[in-house]
């Protein structure tokens, strides 16, 4: 006796295009995402990058030295007292805002957490005293 080979069944379904502000639907497999308009990568929109200001992080020192010159810059930083130096190069205006103890993201917002709680502490004990 003889068997019947297997045969593999087709399992397309109705899906909807995942491409943004298309949502068509056509029939596809299940791993499909895009209808056959957006399989090709051509046609998808491609993500636009968020770009953050210069003046984020940086500032903008105009000046007209034609040496090297190293200059001291006060820290930008909220309750941040210090003084840097920066080496200062012709026809090269933009420099760092914070001191090397802020220069990153995390260090600025642990350093406005660490602010916070000992101003909190400071008015807790004058609460206490007055």
């Amino acid at each position: 006796m003889q068997l019947p080979r297997y045969k593999r069944k087709k399992r397309i379904k109705l899906k909807i295009c995942q491409e943004p502000g298309c949502g068509k639907q056509f029939w596809g497999h299940p791993i499909a995402k895009y209808c056959p308009e957006h399989r090709d990568i051509k046609n998808r929109q491609k993500p636009k990058k968020d770009y953050d200001s210069i003046e984020k992080n940086n500032m903008l020192f105009r000046h007209n030295y034609t040496d090297v010159v190293e200059i001291a810059f006060k820290c930008c930083m909220v309750g941040c007292d210090n003084d840097f130096s920066v080496k200062v190069f012709p026809k090269q205006f933009v420099y760092p805002r914070f001191c090397m103890e802020h220069r990153n993201a995390f260090k600025r917002q642990n350093f406005l957490r660490n602010l916070r709680r000992q101003q909190a502490a400071q008015r807790a004990q004058e609460q206490k005293q007055g």
